[in-house]
């Protein structure tokens, strides 16, 4: 999946033909060239802060069924223009019906859940892999797999909820001690993100839900109808389910890298300004963070029981896996990390 992202100040996304053109802010009157896309090589693009978009290349994006998504300078998510897809009904009024179904509902859910929860553990064994005296991970370890079971068998929504929310603490927790001192986390905390990695994490979340939505709106599904996630006007609430099983092993191991690996410092952060008490990348910093995240999702991640694959290959795959059980197939099968 080509993305094209957008991110510099004044830039304008233009249409020449059947082809993007992307023009900088003008300097003398005179607005130069920064790139040239031709339409079929294109599956979606991201605006991110003061970008625009002409009306003949809104419609170039709908004509070509590509997603255009705009995000505030701090990455968070403002809103997307979706393609009319040509596509029948019935997978649609099949996700309804189930998602009305209590016990249907409760199924699904505890799939994604109990997914996320083992997925948190297998990242967890592959950190404490690396550091073998940390006693903590073994025993959050432990927890999660407690955690996992009481969600397997939970026999409600609250349940489950108060299970998956138990072990989201104790995951939390226990990265504290992983990243390193030069950039500290204390905690998930978002609304704004207070912190560089707290503010990483939430980015990485909102551009890999962005991708799922994309990839569900093309299989005939809505986004906006879930199963472990409620209702609410204007969430994706069934992307927001198959990025939980995602998050910890797409996300959180890519954040982890760019900051061990000092990729990523303090000093590429600036205070939030629309957001105060937030942080956000700097502006050349938000550009290297792209780069880097488009190559991340292009390398394999090891799966049980299966072959490595790539986030980019697994998206799709995890879409069409759940278009197949709610048309009447196979069962949802989740990926499962190999920690």
């Amino acid at each position: 999946m080509t993305v094209l992202y957008i991110c510099e100040p004044g830039a304008v996304l233009r249409r020449d033909g059947e082809s993007w053109v992307v023009t900088a802010a003008p300097e003398r009157g005179v607005r130069n060239v920064m790139a040239r896309i031709l339409g079929h090589h294109l599956h979606a693009a991201v605006l991110l802060g003061r970008v625009h978009a002409t009306t003949e290349a809104l419609h170039l994006c709908l004509a070509h069924a590509i997603m255009l998504a705009w995000l505030d300078r701090g990455g968070r998510f403002l809103g997307r223009l979706t393609p009319r897809q040509n596509r029948s009904p019935e997978p649609r009024l099949a996700q309804y019906c189930l998602a009305l179904d209590p016990a249907a509902r409760l199924t699904r859910a505890r799939t994604i859940a109990a997914a996320k929860v083992a997925n948190a553990a297998a990242v967890l064994r592959r950190l404490q892999s690396n550091r073998p005296g940390r006693a903590e991970l073994g025993a959050t370890i432990a927890m999660l797999r407690d955690c996992h079971d009481a969600i397997a068998a939970a026999p409600d929504p609250p349940a489950l909820l108060g299970a998956e929310g138990m072990a989201a603490r104790a995951y939390f927790a226990a990265l504290r001690d992983v990243f390193p001192p030069a950039m500290p986390f204390a905690g998930r905390a978002r609304r704004p993100p207070p912190d560089p990695v707290n503010a990483l994490l939430s980015f990485g979340y909102v551009l890999l839900g962005l991708r799922l939505s994309g990839l569900i709106e093309a299989l005939g599904l809505d986004p906006a109808i879930g199963f472990l996630h409620d209702l609410r006007p204007g969430r994706d609430s069934l992307s927001l389910d198959l990025l939980e099983e995602l998050r910890h092993p797409a996300v959180d191991l890519f954040v982890l890298r760019l900051c061990n690996l000092a990729m990523m410092r303090p000093e590429n952060f600036e205070p939030d300004p629309d957001h105060p008490g937030g942080v956000r990348l700097c502006q050349d910093d938000l550009k290297r963070f792209l780069q880097l995240w488009e190559e991340w999702l292009d390398k394999p991640l090891p799966e049980e029981g299966a072959a490595a694959i790539s986030p980019t290959h697994l998206l799709r795959r995890q879409v069409e896996r759940l278009a197949e059980d709610l048309r009447g197939g196979a069962p949802y099968r989740p990926f499962r990390f190999r920690g």
